[in-house]
Parts: structure tokens; sequence; C-alpha cells
């Protein structure tokens, strides 16, 4: 999905946008539960090859790879497995007691996390949430409108 939005605001490595209506939110599963409804601040990283100041356009496209359902598996469901199973398995299989077991299990979610951050920035082509360039003021959107939203 690419979205078009107004910076408001440069910070050292992103940059805070007004999103205006989206044409693919009627169409989209996730509408009504999404961070980019009408007029929605929205933090995007900063690019690197361009520079970009406030009151310049952005366009911004979410990959199509990375549904709602594979983050909230990757950031929430791996995690709980990891938890639970993991503190089910210690607490049946070794003389390991129930606080033990909870806490082991906790620094292995931790290190999910670790290893998903780390495989992350290290393909980070790959998953960033959003691709961010810079473009001409588009001539369908209300710039004033905008200008309101700061």
């Amino acid at each position: 999905m690419i979205e078009t939005a107004k910076v408001v605001k440069v910070e050292k490595n992103s940059i805070v946008v007004n999103v205006t209506g989206t044409s693919s939110c009627s169409s989209c599963a996730m509408s009504g539960h999404c961070a980019f409804t009408s007029s929605s601040k929205t933090i995007l990283p900063k690019p690197k090859d361009v520079e970009i100041k406030e009151g310049d356009y952005v366009e911004f496209e979410t990959p199509e790879h990375l549904s709602a359902t594979k983050i909230s598996v990757l950031l929430y469901g791996i995690p709980l497995v990891i938890v639970i199973g993991g503190t089910m398995v210690l607490v049946a299989f070794t003389k390991i007691g129930d606080l033990e077991s909870l806490g082991l299990s906790v620094i292995g979610a931790g290190i999910y996390y670790w290893i998903l951050n780390w495989y992350t920035r290290r393909h980070e082509d790959k998953y960033s949430p959003y691709h961010v360039r810079k473009i001409d003021p588009p001539a369908n959107i209300n710039i004033e409108r905008l200008g309101d939203l700061k």
C-alpha cells in the first residue's frame, strides 16, 4: 500500500508525517484498526539518501509480505509459546521450581527478541516496515487541510 504524507517534523533518524485519508482504506481488512487513519500523525524512518525538511511531501510504502498477521505472530505468538511451553516443559521434566522455570522461559523469550532484532537489522532492506521517498506536492491533496494538522 502506497501512501502520501506531509512532513511536520524532522528528527535525527526519523520523520513525523501527517497522513491524509487513503485510497486503499475502504478495501483493507484492517480498516478501522490501522494507524494510518485519516489525518493521523505517523513516525517513519528517515531516508539516508535524500535530504528531507519540514513541509516536504513523502510517499511511503508498506511491503505486501509484512501482513499484520505475520507481524503479530512474530511479536506475540512465538514469545507466548516460548514462555508458556518453556515453563511447562521445565516444570514437567526437571527438578526446577515453578518460579525458576518461569524466569528461564522469560529469559528464553528475551533471547528470541534479541535474535529477531539482530536478524531484522541485518536484513533491513527486506524487513523495513516502510520504504520512504520524497515527492513533489501532489495535486489531488488539500494542502490547506494538511497545514492545519500541525
